[in-house]
């Protein structure tokens, strides 16, 4: 059978050698592997953007593709390196929360905080998300901690794992290494807290995530939370509030209705976004992650069954 492909995921960029470094292990461990980059332009240590990318995209790849995902402030640390395999995939990654969000689509509880507002979220990237390790793996994965040094590139570096551990430890993957090989099973995770908005009555309040390359803002709402409060794709019956700007109705694209100025609509994502047609809504509201925003949908759109 064809080896799984190996999907690289890193906050890089593509300015120095970095990937191209890892890329080379691989190869140089597995000729045969067939490398993919999904995206080296996760924010610099932002570990709450990495998880949701890796989150949103895995699903796109064959079942049993082996996912490199590293943004990783702590490295050199005592931060455990971990591989996760789920029924969909494998995810070789930094024990730091980036896996939070691929645990959450087996465990829906996993991780889980529930809070109605943003006063005590903390604003996304990692030095401000809070990570709590000891979290059981869900029931439908497991996971090992990569702990056997035979399948590492020597010397190991401080300070780039990239190169000398995930990235030789899947390719060892691809060529047939079992995880029991690799390291040691472990029955728990490390994850992040993040929150899920919640409805309130007719409103959502939720975060801005991270601005995509075009300026547009993914926020943390998805198409099913609307759903609760009665708010369908392209729905005219609601308002966005974002940094003093109000937005009328849902988009069905960026440029639908026709004009100028803000949309809001639901992107590729599943999540609701935030446009500027022929333009950067990141650059023109100042928008950082973190920043508020607040769906309220008419009232009158709340169905019989939603009603107290």
């Amino acid at each position: 059978m064809t080896a799984p492909p190996i999907v690289l995921l890193t906050d890089f960029g593509l300015s120095d050698a970095y990937v191209g470094m890892m890329r080379g292990v691989i190869h140089g461990i597995n000729p045969a592997a067939h490398v993919i980059d999904l995206t080296h332009g996760i924010g610099p240590q932002d570990v709450r953007h990495g998880a949701v990318v890796l989150a949103d995209s895995y699903r796109y790849f064959p079942t049993g593709s082996i996912f490199v995902a590293v943004v990783d402030p702590g490295v050199g640390t005592d931060r455990a390196a971990i591989l996760l395999e789920t029924p969909d995939a494998r995810f070789v990654a930094p024990d730091n929360g980036l896996l939070t969000l691929v645990c959450r689509q087996h465990d829906p509880s996993f991780g889980h905080t529930t809070q109605p507002g943003l006063a005590s979220v903390p604003a996304a990237g990692s030095a401000n998300d809070v990570a709590h390790p000891n979290v059981s793996v869900p029931a439908a994965c497991r996971a090992w901690r990569l702990t056997n040094p035979d399948y590492w590139q020597h010397p190991v570096s401080t300070t780039f794992h990239g190169r000398d551990v995930f990235a030789p430890v899947a390719a060892h993957l691809s060529a047939g290494a079992t995880p029991d090989a690799l390291g040691e099973p472990t029955p728990t995770i490390t994850t992040l807290s993040l929150p899920i908005p919640q409805p309130d009555g007719n409103t959502i309040t939720g975060q801005v995530i991270f601005a995509d390359a075009f300026g547009n803002l993914v926020t943390d709402i998805t198409a099913d939370l609307l759903d609760q409060i009665g708010v369908a794709a392209n729905s005219p019956n609601v308002t966005v509030t974002i940094a003093g700007h109000t937005i009328t109705g849902l988009s069905r694209t960026f440029h639908d209705p026709p004009g100028h100025g803000l949309r809001a609509l639901i992107g590729s994502h599943g999540r609701l976004e935030i446009a500027l047609v022929d333009g950067s809504a990141a650059a023109t509201l100042g928008a950082m992650p973190g920043l508020s925003v607040l769906i309220t949908a008419d009232p009158q759109t709340l169905s019989d069954d939603r009603s107290p």
